[in-house]
């Protein structure tokens, strides 16, 4: 970092005359504008304040072992801390850095550890905490914690952030920001957040055990998430409220729940709680999934979960108890779509809603494991891209619809309960209406074969194949 020389405040100033003669000043070096700390064992920096820029030089240390002073404390506005050797705290009670303020910024290089809590900001704003390649932070506790106090928070990751005994980012601010690239490991949800959330994930976030019980992988109200890495969590992968989830090709959101649990790789809470808003019922919630899903169920809802769900799968669903999706009895209008490489494992549950499924050209050969069953409401299938040519089999009972078609020159297939209204070829019927536009369907195989032999003078092909 190049040190910034000007002219100082009062208050700058009163700061670096006062630091000058505590007991910091014997290792760390002072500038205006710059604290320098360049020996092993430097005595904490206790005021750093407006504009202030603290370097700590490598192998230097700067080492606290009482809880009521960080080894590195920021304040004001604009005050950065650059880290290239070691930030230690030693006792179990206290932080490594704190920071209160607005525009404060951490940049690590090096090794920030805490026997509490790592880096801790309250009463401020837009604290920026960048971790390089290389880099760790690690603490008993929280690693990044950001209060309700303190929005705007925003973390980036090349290197390893782990919490021992608790999440390594707790961002219960509104507005956080999270670029991951590197490891975020925790002992319960390794990340949590709240509304206006943001999310990138290009990297691991995961448990420390993957014998820890009922913690999810990530836990936001609000906002978006897009992943291109690993999310996992022993509860759910994602629990989230209300907003939009992109899983890219590549990307994996698991929950190693045990497969009989109702646990989710996402799951869908049935309030929206950001902890500083009212409490209300969620807005709808989008999920595309080009990678990998997977849980107990794929995507879940809670039972009392009333909002609207819409989901495009081109990648695959993995439901290992049985339910690839699940949304509650009273969800609201909802909606599937899936094209492509989309493979769904397990059942398909619509809520209450009038719900949609939208099946467009299917390069995977499958449909689904499972039955595909709308629920209450008025639900309608569409077969976007497909007429009544491609429909090879439509098989109708009660409520049930047994269909088979070609997509991509392969024939899928699956089973459909509750769909009262379907398009195909961009033409609108009810069940009755399109099994009659389809006309009678093929006898199916097993009793159009002995036919065909009896054709072909099968008898006696039949009398000869039964002994040998």
């Amino acid at each position: 970092m190049t040190p910034r020389f000007s002219l100082l405040s009062g208050t700058a100033l009163a700061v670096i005359f006062a630091t000058a003669f505590s007991a910091h000043a014997a290792t760390c070096d002072i500038q205006p504008g710059l604290i320098t700390c360049a020996d092993p064992g430097s005595d904490p920096v206790t005021s750093a304040e407006n504009g202030i820029d603290v370097v700590v030089q490598a192998p230097a240390s700067v080492v606290s072992t009482d809880e009521n002073t960080s080894p590195v404390d920021l304040s004001g506005d604009g005050t950065t801390l650059r880290n290239d050797g070691l930030i230690d705290q030693t006792d179990n009670g206290g932080f490594a850095i704190f920071g209160s303020g607005t525009r404060l910024r951490v940049e690590n290089n090096g090794d920030i550890k805490s026997g509490d809590r790592g880096i801790v900001m309250e009463n401020g704003s837009d604290l920026t905490v960048i971790n390089g390649t290389g880099a760790t932070i690690e603490a008993r506790r929280q690693a990044v914690r950001a209060r309700e106090d303190s929005p705007g928070a925003r973390v980036e990751n090349r290197g390893t952030i782990t919490s021992t005994d608790g999440r390594a980012l707790q961002l219960r601010s509104f507005g956080a920001t999270v670029i991951n690239h590197g490891d975020l490991i925790g002992a319960e949800e390794v990340v949590e957040a709240r509304g206006d959330f943001t999310l990138e994930n290009y990297g691991t976030i995961k448990l420390s055990d993957p014998g820890i019980e009922d913690e999810d992988g990530v836990q936001f109200a609000g906002g978006r998430v897009d992943n291109w890495g690993l999310i996992e969590g022993s509860d759910d992968g994602i629990d989230v409220d209300e907003g939009h989830i992109m899983n890219f090709t590549g990307g994996i959101i698991r929950s190693t729940a045990p497969d009989q649990n109702s646990n989710s790789g996402i799951d869908v809470d049935e309030v929206y709680d950001d902890g500083v808003s009212p409490e209300r019922a969620p807005g709808p919630l989008t999920i595309v999934n080009e990678g990998l899903i997977e849980g107990p169920s794929a995507i879940g809802t809670d039972a009392a979960s009333t909002s609207e769900i819409r989901i495009t799968n081109s990648g695959t669903l993995n439901g290992r108890g049985g339910t690839a999706i699940r949304l509650a009895d009273g969800q609201g209008d909802s909606r599937l779509h899936v094209l492509g490489e989309s493979q769904i494992f397990g059942d398909v549950l619509f809520g209450g809603g009038n719900d949609l499924l939208h099946i467009g050209l299917l390069t995977s050969g499958f449909l689904g494991s499972g039955i595909f069953d709308g629920g209450q409401g008025t639900n309608e299938l569409v077969l976007d891209g497909f007429g009544l040519g491609d429909v090879l089999s439509f098989e109708v009972d009660g409520d049930r619809v047994d269909l088979s078609f070609m997509s991509d020159g392969d024939r899928v297939a699956g089973t459909f309960l509750n769909f009262g209204q379907w398009e195909v070829g961009g033409q609108r019927y009810d069940v009755r209406a399109l099994q009659d536009a389809l006309g009678p369907q093929p006898v199916p195989l097993p009793a159009a074969f002995p036919m065909l032999l009896l054709g072909l003078g099968g008898f006696g092909l039949l009398r000869r194949t039964s002994r040998v």
